[in-house]
This record gives C-alpha cells, sequence and structure tokens, in this order.
C-alpha cells in the first residue's frame, strides 16, 4: 500500500505537534520517522493509524483519503514501544486476539497465529505466558500480533528501544529481514539514527514538527541540507567551526586557515563574509595539513580512536587508526580536506556547497 501525506498538520492547542507535512511512502518502503523527542514523529504515526485526526490536510491510502476512516477499519498492524501484551493470556492467545475480535473461526486463528509464530520462530512458545518470556521474545510476539491479521501497512513506534544493545542490534537486522521477506508497507518511528540509518530504505528527519530531509540514508549523511540534519545524522557528530571566507575564496578561522581548490573558490568568493564549515570526524586526518591543534581527549573504541583537540577556542573531533594515535597534550598537524567538506549559511543553516579533495 502507498502512503500520502498532503499538507499534513496536527495542532494541539497553540502546538504544532506536526506542521505542512508533505510525505509519500512508496508500496514495500521502509520508512524511517527520525528526530529528537517531541520533534512529531510519533504524532505523525498516530495520525496515519487513526489514533488522532489531523489539523488539517490528508491522509491517503493509494487513493483514498482516510482522514474520517477509524483505526479497525484501515487494516493496520501496529507495535508499540512497550508490547502492550495481555499478561493473562498465554502467548497464542496475545497473537490471535485481533483475529478474536473479528470474530474469525477457532481453527483459522489458530491456523494463521501459529503460522505467524513459526515464521517469527516463537512457536515454541505459545503455551507460556508474557511474564515467562524475555524482552526479545515480548518483543516478537508483539509483532506476530501485528501481522496475523495481514496488514497492508505495518507502523512500528519505537519497538527496539526496551531491549538492550546486543539484542538490538540482532533484532534491527532480523526486522529488515523480515520486511523485504513479506513485502509490507512500514513506517518506523525511531530517535536512534543508527537504527534509521541501518533498517529504513529512506529516512524522514523530522525537527519541531516540520520536515528537514528526505532521503535514502547515504544521502542524508553525505548530502545534509542543512546544519541540523548534518549534526543529528552521523556517529560521532559532524563537527563545526566558524570562519570567515577571503577574497581569494580561502576559508580562515580562529587557529586555521583553509586553502580550497582554485575551481571552488570562483563558487564563494564574494558571495558571503561568514560561513559555518562541517567536517565529519573520519575526514580529519592526524599527522598531515595546514591546520593545527592540540590534543586534549584520547578515548579508544577498539577498531578506531577518538581523539578530541583543540584548534583555537574550538573543539575538533577525530577518528583515527590505533596505531596512529597521538598523545594528550601533543600538537599536531590536521588536514581538514581529506574528504568531503561542507559549508552551510550562518544565518539560515542552509548548505551551501561540498567540497571533495580526495589527495
Amino acid at each position: 500500500m502507498r502512503v500520502t501525506l498532503n499538507q499534513l498538520s496536527k495542532h494541539f492547542g497553540p502546538v504544532k505537534a506536526v506542521d505542512n507535512l508533505n510525505l509519500e511512502i512508496g508500496e514495500g518502503e521502509f520508512m524511517a520517522l527520525l528526530g529528537p523527542s517531541g520533534c512529531g514523529k510519533t504524532t505523525t504515526l498516530l495520525t496515519i493509524a487513526g489514533f488522532y485526526k489531523p489539523t488539517a490536510g490528508e491522509v491517503r491510502f493509494n487513493e483514498r483519503v482516510v482522514n474520517e476512516l477509524p483505526p479497525r477499519k484501515r487494516n493496520i498492524g501496529m507495535v508499540f514501544q512497550s508490547y502492550a501484551l495481555y499478561p493473562h493470556m498465554k502467548v497464542l492467545d496475545n497473537i490471535a486476539f485481533p483475529l478474536k475480535v473479528q470474530k474469525a473461526p477457532r481453527h483459522i486463528w489458530q491456523e494463521r497465529a501459529r503460522k505467524v509464530a513459526e515464521l517469527l520462530e516463537i512457536d515454541d512458545l505459545l503455551d507460556r505466558l508474557p511474564g515467562q518470556l524475555s524482552g526479545g521474545q515480548q518483543q516478537r510476539v508483539a509483532l506476530a500480533r501485528a501481522l496475523v491479521r495481514e496488514p497492508d501497512l505495518l507502523l512500528l513506534d519505537e519497538p527496539l528501544s526496551n531491549l538492550d544493545a546486543k539484542l538490538r542490534i540482532t533484532m534491527r537486522a532480523e526486522l529488515k529481514r523480515l520486511q523485504k521477506d513479506l513485502a509490507i508497507t512500514t513506517i518506523f518511528v525511531t530517535h536512534d539514527q543508527v537504527e534509521a540509518m541501518t533498517m529504513a530504505d529512506r529516512i524522514a528527519l523530522l525537527e519541531a514538527g516540520r520536515l528537514q530531509q528526505v532521503g535514502a540514508p547515504e544521502e542524508l549523511y553525505h548530502s545534509p541540507v542543512n546544519l541540523f540534519v548534518a549534526g543529528f545524522i552521523g556517529t560521532p557528530p559532524m563537527n563545526f567551526l566558524k570562519a570567515k571566507i577571503t577574497e581569494e575564496g580561502e576559508l580562515t578561522g580562529e587557529g586555521f586557515r583553509l586553502s580550497l581548490r582554485k575551481e571552488m573558490r570562483g563558487h564563494i568568493a564574494g558571495r558571503r563574509v561568514e560561513v559555518i564549515i562541517g567536517v565529519r570526524p573520519e575526514h580529519v586526518t592526524i599527522g598531515t595539513g595546514e591546520t593545527e591543534g592540540e590534543v586534549y581527549v584520547v578515548e579508544p573504541l577498539g577498531r578506531d580512536v577518538l581523539v578530541t583537540l583543540k584548534v583555537g577556542s574550538a573543539t575538533l573531533k577525530a577518528l583515527t587508526r590505533p596505531e596512529e594515535t597521538p598523545k594528550a597534550g601533543e600538537r599536531v598537524k590536521l588536514n581538514l580536506l581529506g574528504g568531503k567538506l561542507h559549508l552551510f549559511d550562518t544565518e539560515t543553516g542552509q548548505a551551501l556547497l561540498k567540497e571533495r579533495n580526495e589527495g
């Protein structure tokens, strides 16, 4: 099923939880609604589900406007953060509950519940109560209950947030595989950008009720349209430095001066006086370059080492290999042009250009 949000708004008094949102989710697509707490992602999901009525705009399922359609008639499956399992019911009855409500014959709901339980590899748990299950098993039961009704649309509201870190990694992969195997249009709400990046076909990043950018994970990572997207996507987050543009097109700031390639200087020279430079930690090379910084903190991460440096009064983070790690207090040369350099407007926060230098 294709889902279209056309100028969708949801207000709670003076609070604009969702503000003029335009978004299309393709048939069979896995779409993540990503953003910080209070950005409007769960409100959007609940409006799509029918629990909230839009203040303005439309929700369309294929070509049908469903604004007035109650949740029970939308043929959706939904998994909540809390799982919301019935503690007095065995797993089989929890999974089959939506079919029982529809008064499906006993042999039908038993067959479909057992089939979806087998798909999720919990068919050996059907006689247990929820209190006898681990967090991962409860998550699978909740997902099975959503799938048993064979929905056209699957809505997931942070279903992995209650799991421990190791189990979250396992369940991310299994949920992604399951979604592809079933080809169900899925909308996944999360505040965890790693979950969104690893699982979704596309990400819609929200902030203060407004859509900031929508695209494939690699698009948001490599080509952020503004400072918010650049700072939210990526772990560790992107470094930002204030800089001035000289008449020659160079970028200067406290403790650094960057010489861009000649063909790029003409694009920015004379356009603006001040900009914000963005560079990701993995694109900061320690040991060479025209910038100098002092090593402030060294954090071993196993495969990589995260180094925090002081450049003037600014703080900069770099990822390096263990064998190349400098010591705290050491002054080192830095190359900020080893990957993709981003420039942002200081007033609007919008992206200006991205400089790529492979050498």
